[in-house]
């Protein structure tokens, strides 16, 4: 059956950056279950900067040795924490370039796989904590992940040149399932290659409190998230006004994901 083009997503200009909209409940739920607090001033203080560094080892790179000692999670929680934060993002790339493959059986697990090999470039440094008017706190400065940009333009050529091929009818052959996955593919295998070579934008700090009770520590649900925003950057200035959408493409597709 003829297809129509695909929306030029990536050619219209926005207001907002990329950016995880999605709720992030069961991130949240574990990364801010109480830690039990130890005696001692020195000793607070290194266990408050590793359980820092054990939350992004555990969320960005699925290792949760350190976060299982610290918060006294077990193994499967830890794994299912990691999986659920590879999961968002892939929820999050797939509204972002329109792909509506986050329920296909072939492309699904392969985005999955593509959004942890990003979060695996995570680059980033915690501090020693600090203490302030009584109250702790630890810095972790980090680099932003620039692959939105890295990709840009040769996402912005593909979907051109994908276009081309929509209107001589090479996928008028194809189901629908198999026109979304040709999409699909060719935007993971640029995204794939995009992460092996990434550059990062200039880094960023985040100044986290840790909330302390009588017996526990935890951090807030904003600073999880100030964290978690700045680990991939927003699309540049540059990148978010290239040129008008292509005119009477006959779609009507959108994507729910704004730009930087």
């Amino acid at each position: 059956m003829p297809f129509e083009k695909r929306p030029a997503l990536f050619c219209r200009p926005a207001k907002k950056g990329f950016h995880m909209k999605k709720k992030i409940c069961g991130f949240l739920l574990l990364l801010c279950m109480m830690v039990g607090l130890l005696t001692g001033c020195g000793n607070k203080e290194s266990q408050f900067q590793s359980y820092i560094q054990s939350l992004i080892t555990a969320n960005y790179l699925g290792t949760s040795d350190e976060y299982i000692k610290t918060t006294g999670v077990n193994q499967a929680d830890a794994e299912a924490l990691y999986l659920q934060n590879a999961t968002r993002l892939a929820n999050n790339l797939n509204a972002y370039y329109g792909l509506d493959i986050t329920n296909d059986t072939e492309m699904g697990p392969r985005l999955i796989e593509v959004s942890k090999l990003i979060y695996s470039k995570i680059r980033y440094e915690v501090s020693p904590t600090k203490m302030v008017n009584g109250i702790y706190y630890v810095d972790i400065t980090i680099h932003p992940i620039n692959i939105l940009n890295d990709t840009h333009d040769k996402v912005v050529a593909y979907v051109h040149e994908f276009n081309e091929k929509v209107a001589t009818g090479a996928y008028n052959s194809y189901s629908k399932e198999d026109y979304r996955r040709a999409f699909a593919s060719g935007i993971l295998d640029i995204l794939e290659e995009g992460a092996k070579n990434l550059t990062y934008q200039d880094p960023q700090t985040v100044t986290v409190r840790i909330i302390e009770g009588k017996t526990s520590f935890y951090i807030s649900d904003d600073d999880l998230r100030a964290i978690d925003e700045l680990v991939i950057a927003t699309l540049s200035e540059e990148n978010k006004n290239p040129e008008p959408a292509t005119e009477d493409d006959g779609s009507t597709e959108e994507t729910t994901q704004s730009w930087g």
